[in-house]
């Protein structure tokens, strides 16, 4: 049987989003979300996931700081200017951790505001700093990967701080991606209200087709905390 983790990012951006997220989560196929521990609807969010604990949550660390991103395709493209000191981005990626677990929040896996965490020169700090916080899963994709060629060392990151990458990533909704070839897979999500692209997601997380459609085709919709307890 397939494995597949359904997340909604941006969990905390404002309350559209929150609870656009919520709603997917209660009627739809979302089974895990990233939450910003800075943004106006954090507070909300993590009320939320409060009241909501078969939610599974993570943070969502938010590093546009030190990068030029290009908002058109919602990824980094390169440093803002000069390369950063990563001693101070290790403190701002331990510095929202903190943040994170000072709610009172568990923690199954961790990923990044537009994929920052995804460039090269940052993916090794941001794997030591989630083994210390004894996070599991850290989201890895090679497609997204800021310099692809270096996809294979920034493996090496993963497994020499003993994390765990779910080895299929799917990046968002289109035609026939429940029915690629995978064991375990993330497929990453935006729901949310008051965006028409949003809409469109949340209306995806909750067709009400889907569901049937997941246990007929032997999908098991789960949260990243399930699937590396049965690894």
């Amino acid at each position: 049987m397939k494995k597949l983790v359904v997340n909604a990012d941006d969990f905390g951006y404002r309350e559209g989003i929150n609870k656009a997220i919520v709603y997917a989560h209660q009627n739809g196929v979302v089974t895990s979300a990233s939450l910003f521990v800075e943004r106006e609807g954090s507070e909300e969010a993590v009320r939320l996931a409060k009241e909501n604990p078969t939610l599974g949550l993570g943070p969502h660390i938010d590093l546009d700081q030190f990068f030029e991103v290009d908002h058109h395709i919602g990824a980094i493209v390169g440093w803002a200017g000069q390369k950063p000191d990563f001693e101070k981005v290790k403190g701002e990626i331990r510095r929202q951790m903190d943040k994170y677990f000072s709610f009172g929040l568990a923690a199954d896996h961790i990923d990044s505001h537009h994929h920052a965490h995804l460039h090269h020169d940052i993916f090794p700090v941001f794997c030591e700093v989630t083994k210390e916080y004894k996070i599991p899963v850290v989201r890895f994709s090679e497609k997204l990967a800021f310099d692809q060629a270096k996809a294979d060392e920034m493996k090496k990151s993963v497994r020499g701080n003993g994390l765990v990458i779910i080895d299929h990533f799917i990046e968002g909704w289109y035609w026939g991606n429940l029915d690629e070839s995978y064991n375990f897979a993330e497929l990453m999500t935006h729901p949310g209200y008051g965006e028409l692209w949003r809409e469109a997601e949340l209306a995806n997380c909750c067709q009400p087709q889907l569901k049937q459609y997941l246990v007929d085709q032997q999908i098991d919709v789960l949260r990243f905390s399930d699937i590396v307890s049965s690894k």
